[in-house]
């Protein structure tokens, strides 16, 4: 074209004819200069070797071209936008791509969620899933696609060998589009509950594994402005076209193996969260109206406590048949559960004193205490009785105010009194040690 600076056709032909005959010649003179026949070093590996270096100096030659190119145009495109776009840009794109795209009831939202009974009660906590800033920024909530539906049929999950628990509520599926450049470690993500004051509820994490079964795999009450966070490790699998590709050349046996573990990767491979209130558990297992614990934080925080730390079961503070029936007001029956739980606190901390007791009564009989020397009424006017415990052999009497005088022993380990010069001394039990004073 007229005014460019790139060369013609003709000029790149006449270039390569150089290049053919410059490599000619070189063949011709290593022809002359190395023997022909069956030699060690013939003229023939002498050729293939100059072939294959000028073939490695033309490549490097080709991949030097392109990467001047492709660096130009990277500095063109980042002149034109005015900075280097990273990941966390590249992110912030996709919202802003999104939100043009979607419309408001299909838009993708923040992973952020309120724990309630209902609309008419306070949060009790919230829930999130929280993406660290690449740039040491503060964590937000990653940005999901949500389907939400009531459910349809119930799931259950595993508590023990012998006992499922069933529930329903809500649903809500999330699909998190994620973004990452090349050589780049990826997001880092972790599940975020937090619990106000006075307010509880157990959060479950595990994978779905059908559409009626919850598989857990850890479980954890979050109570009274707790803060709970679970690093997630989020991996990928490759696509279908990847996977048939990476076993198009192994085995009809290892091909077979790589697809049933492909299908039971798929299958197990949706993570899920359950988020189960306390409250209105309590009071369906204590037979109370709905309702009756909101306001109740005292009672609610005694409740938890005897559950959770002393594990008494649940038909020991309920409402039985023979008390306030269903028919009675909802204070009397809040009052009898009340009176259960009172009763249930009373003894134990009689249960408590008792063992507090006993473990003092244990603690003196492994490791007696020295006594106190007492008043000795054998003299007339009294005195000061040497003989306190098991370590004295012999002992005698002083009068009242006169220190003892005579022949004192005091067994190894023992303790009490010994008299030395006269004057009686407090000896230590800890230290084994015999003495005789005249």
């Amino acid at each position: 074209a007229p005014g460019s600076c790139a060369l013609a056709v003709g000029d790149l032909n006449l270039l390569l004819d150089e290049e053919g005959r410059s490599l000619r010649e070189a063949r011709s003179a290593l022809e002359q200069a190395f023997p022909g026949g069956r030699a060690v070093a013939s003229s023939h590996e002498a050729k293939l070797v100059a072939t294959l270096l000028h073939c490695e100096k033309v490549c490097l030659q080709w991949t030097a071209a392109l990467q001047y190119l492709e660096d130009l145009l990277r500095k063109q495109l980042v002149a034109a936008i005015g900075k280097e776009v990273m990941p966390a840009d590249f992110a912030e794109y996709m919202r802003f791509h999104n939100r043009r795209l979607f419309a408001e009831a299909y838009a993708p939202s923040a992973f952020s969620f309120p724990v309630r009974r209902s609309a008419a009660h306070s949060p009790e906590g919230y829930l999130s899933i929280d993406e660290e800033a690449r740039d040491g920024g503060i964590a937000a909530p990653i940005v999901t696609l949500a389907a939400h539906s009531a459910a349809e049929h119930p799931m259950s999950f595993p508590l023990s060998a012998s006992t499922n628990i069933t529930f329903g509520g809500d649903r809500h599926l999330h699909a998190w589009l994620a973004t990452k450049f090349a050589g780049d470690a990826g997001a880092s993500i972790s599940l975020v509950s937090r619990a106000r004051q006075f307010s509880s509820f157990v959060v479950l994490v595990g994978r779905i594994s059908s559409a009626t079964t919850f598989d857990p795999k850890s479980a954890a009450i979050v109570q009274n402005k707790d803060e709970l966070t679970i690093p997630l490790d989020v991996s990928t699998i490759p696509t279908p076209k990847e996977f048939r590709d990476a076993i198009e050349s192994l085995s009809p046996e290892q091909q077979a193996f790589a697809k049933a573990f492909r299908a039971m990767q798929l299958e197990s491979t949706l993570f899920g969260v359950l988020v189960i209130q306390i409250k209105p558990q309590l009071e369906k297992v204590l037979n109370l109206p709905a309702d009756s614990l909101t306001k109740e934080i005292g009672l609610t925080q005694d409740l938890m406590r005897l559950f959770i730390e002393h594990q008494i079961p649940s038909d020991l503070l309920s409402l039985g048949g023979g008390e306030a029936g269903s028919e009675a007001p909802p204070r009397e029956r809040l009052e009898a559960v009340r009176g259960h739980v009172r009763a249930m606190q009373e003894m134990i901390a009689k249960s408590k004193k008792e063992e507090l007791a006993d473990s003092a009564e244990l603690l003196a009989y492994h490791r007696p205490l020295p006594q106190q020397p007492v008043l000795c009424e054998e003299r007339e006017g009294g005195g000061i009785c040497m003989d306190f415990d098991e370590g004295i052999s012999r002992s005698r009497c002083a009068p009242g105010g006169a220190a003892p005088k005579g022949d004192f022993k005091r067994k190894k380990g023992g303790g009490g009194l010994l008299a030395r010069g006269g004057t009686p001394q407090l000896l230590s039990r800890s230290a084994p040690q015999s003495a005789a004073v005249p």
